[in-house]
């Protein structure tokens, strides 16, 4: 299941996940010499930033930005991610210059 992930991120040595993928730990074992690492939540009330989750979620607010990431408007997945790769490109781009 991971291995065409795999082949595409050499060089990659940690996964970091939510709670709720704690069971991903024996498939990265088995299949791959990664380490998971499994970011827990504080329980305490009210909002605090939580170490690595802050990226996902940043780069999802970026993504509202792109009318063709906004729904599941391609019939292909690899329609799908090159758009995502189109819009990573370009937010790269506009961050850069």
């Amino acid at each position: 299941m991971l291995a065409p992930v795999a082949s595409r991120l050499s060089r990659a040595e940690t996964v970091f996940a939510d709670q709720a993928y704690q069971g991903l730990e024996e498939a990265i074992n088995s299949e791959l010499d990664w380490r998971l690492q499994i970011v827990e939540s504080e329980e305490d009330s009210g909002f605090s930033v939580e170490p690595k989750r802050w990226i996902v979620e940043r780069t999802y607010g970026w993504f509202g930005g792109w009318r063709r990431l906004d729904r599941e408007y391609e019939r292909r997945t690899d329609s799908s991610e090159t758009m995502v790769r189109f819009a990573m490109l370009r937010i790269t781009l506009n961050r850069l210059g």
